[in-house]
């Protein structure tokens, strides 16, 4: 579940990363094609601020040559105007107006003389007055020359506005120009995601925008986002990877933990178990130690007559060994029992574990009017596990399997029973006892709970530990017929699999 949950969260965040990349992108890209526009906008604005001094230039040039001679060398001054509209192709007319006519007269028959009367008799002096036509497709400039105090001249030009904005540079892609006459009164705020600049001249107030098609937030290419979305699985997989190995290596160190206090309880409780074995183990050896008095005193006796029968003198000398042998054996259980020793892993058979625990206690079954047995289904279990961690659990579920029955009316028996379930081994601890209450078999297997006056709560949380060590399962329940089932359940070894399947 944790690495489920760990998984999603390197997913939302792999999600959130290819996100942040992709507004990245896309932020680097606006700030790139503003960045484009505000130059292009700049630099049209100089070539266009250029353009309008030219005019001026152009203006004042006639009205000299107008002012050269009464009347006007209206000759002279159609073939510089030629020149000019050939040279300069965004001026598509310059016309001289007589205003002293009545009605005022186009001389050279290109502008409306009456729209470049109005706007010259409003000009004062020598001022230039400028003038949108066709909806601001053209630009009128009308200048007075005064060439008799009064001026009865009027210049004009006509200026194609798109001309006049052309720029001599490619703009960026989806860029548009706008130029237009600024009327007195008329807002000119421009769009925000447009340059937008006045052009820099007293005679002629033109407004540059330079807008864009593009959007605001570009998408990216296929090929950024493959590498994006490459380049952030991969990140993820790294992530997942380290954490893998990080998780693996703390619950390395906190099984190894766990394994060492497992082994620290383990060897506690066999050294606090070492009085109650006493009983037992002194019951054990007392069996063998008498055979052994016994068959050395027939021994003596036999020795002592004339002829003694050698067949029946080996008989006792065998049985003297075998006792002895029995007796070593018994200590040496005893020994590894108690001793702060590693885990050995081997093939334990359960039926001769649970015979083992039955010698062991049998002194105190028999103490308290209890029988103590072991039953099997004919087959052989066998699994891998360290006998003598694994004999201290059934040691102790036998045990308080005697505990339970001790000072019960009616049967005391408490019944080890061994067999196999498909690939597993089961050794299950039956007693005669009262059972387990709701409570108890809720919190059964919690460190330092206890139902006993005097228990500390470790023997079944240890006894758990201890099975799980080795893959297996320990579980209690109530039995149909009255008492306690507590049953260990191991992986049957892969020889004792190869048998059952023979």
């Amino acid at each position: 579940m944790l690495w489920r949950s760990r998984r999603a969260a390197i997913l939302v965040a792999g999600l959130v990363a290819f996100g942040l990349a992709c507004a990245a992108y896309s932020l680097n890209r606006r700030s790139h094609a503003a960045a484009e526009l505000e130059e292009a906008g700049r630099t049209l604005h100089r070539l266009i601020s250029q353009r309008v001094d030219q005019h001026d230039a152009h203006l004042t040039s006639l009205s000299a040559l107008v002012q050269a001679a009464e009347p006007a060398p209206i000759a002279t001054v159609e073939q510089v105007a030629a020149s000019i509209v050939r040279f300069y192709p965004r001026i598509v007319g310059i016309d001289v107006v007589d205003l002293a006519l009545s009605p005022p007269r186009s001389l050279l028959d290109v502008a409306d003389p009456a729209v470049v009367t109005e706007e010259a008799r409003q000009a004062a002096g020598s001022n230039l007055r400028t003038r949108a036509l066709d909806g601001g497709a053209r630009l009128l400039l009308v200048k007075r020359a005064l060439t008799d105090g009064v001026g009865h001249y009027a210049l004009a030009l006509v200026i194609d506005m798109a001309r006049l904005s052309a720029s001599d540079t490619p703009l960026p892609e989806g860029a548009a120009v706008h130029l237009r006459l600024i009327e007195p009164g008329q807002a000119s705020d421009p769009p925000a995601s447009a340059f937008s600049a006045e052009i820099a001249s007293r005679t002629q107030p033109l407004r540059l925008t330079l807008t864009t098609s593009a959007p605001d937030w570009p998408l990216p290419p296929l090929a950024f986002l493959a590498l994006a979305g490459l380049l952030v699985a991969l990140a993820m997989f790294l992530v997942d990877r380290l954490l893998e190995a990080r998780n693996v290596a703390r619950e390395a160190a906190r099984k190894a933990g766990l394994a060492e206090q497992d082994a620290r309880l383990a060897h506690a409780g066999r050294v606090n178990a070492m009085g109650e074995l006493a009983s037992g183990i002194a019951h054990e050896l007392t069996q063998p130690l008498t055979a052994i008095l016994s068959q050395a005193q027939a021994a003596r006796r036999l020795l002592a007559q004339p002829e003694a029968d050698q067949a029946v003198l080996a008989g006792a000398f065998e049985a003297i060994a075998r006792n002895a042998r029995r007796a070593g054996d018994i200590l040496g259980r005893l020994r590894a029992w108690i001793s702060k020793s590693e885990p050995v892993v081997e093939t334990v058979d359960l039926t001769e574990l649970a015979g083992e625990v039955v010698h062991l206690l049998a002194a105190n079954a028999q103490g308290i009017g209890a029988t103590l047995r072991v039953s099997g289904d004919g087959s052989r279990s066998l699994v891998r596990a360290d006998r003598v961690q694994l004999e201290q659990v059934v040691f102790n579920l036998v045990r308080n399997g005697l505990e339970a029955v001790e000072g019960r009316d009616g049967e005391r028996s408490v019944t080890i029973k061994v067999g196999t379930q498909g690939g597993d081994a089961v050794l299950a601890v039956r007693d005669s006892g009262p059972g387990l209450s709701p409570e108890a078999q809720a919190r059964l297997f919690e460190p330092f709970f206890t139902t006993k006056p005097a228990g500390l709560g470790l023997g079944l949380a240890l006894c758990v530990r201890l099975v799980e060590r080795f893959d297996g399962t320990l579980a209690a329940e109530n039995a149909a017929e009255g008492g306690a089932v507590f049953s260990v359940r191991l992986p049957r070894s892969a020889e004792n699999q190869r048998e059952a399947a023979e």
